[in-house]
């Protein structure tokens, strides 16, 4: 058993803020992206995910080969470059299609933005028309 009086797994005179603590990990795990819906809709944290969305919608066959050092590195570095070349031809198309996909995607997402905008700016004007 510990000493120090410490039980449950607790140190000894340490005080810990569990609610402060939680909020803390929420706004981490929401400002990290693992938790996909959960944000406020900010128009900050839309344009992050927007940038984040332009930056990854360009999908390719072509990625960098990783060098691995030794003797299995120099003989498989040269073999995956020419089976790489070689499956390109199979791979290229389905890349085509996923990027054409998401192309289209980003344009919907910013024409549904935009509808929702202009209704929301509708439904401001109504209320404030309301007595």
């Amino acid at each position: 058993m510990p000493s120090g009086g410490a039980k449950n797994g607790e140190s000894a005179g340490i005080s810990v803020d569990v609610e402060e603590l939680f909020r803390a990990l929420q706004e981490e795990v929401r400002r990290s992206g693992a938790d996909p819906g959960a944000g406020s809709g900010t128009g900050e944290e839309r344009r992050a995910v927007r940038a984040e969305a332009e930056r990854l919608w360009p999908v390719s066959a072509d990625r960098s080969l990783r060098l691995r050092p030794g003797v299995r590195g120099g003989l498989g570095t040269p073999v995956k470059a020419v089976l790489r070349k070689l499956m390109r031809w199979y791979v290229e198309p389905l890349a085509y299609d996923q990027r054409s996909f998401n192309a289209a995607s980003l344009r919907l997402v910013d024409d549904l933005q935009q509808q929702v905008d202009r209704l929301q700016a509708e439904v401001d004007a109504l209320r404030a028309e309301r007595p």
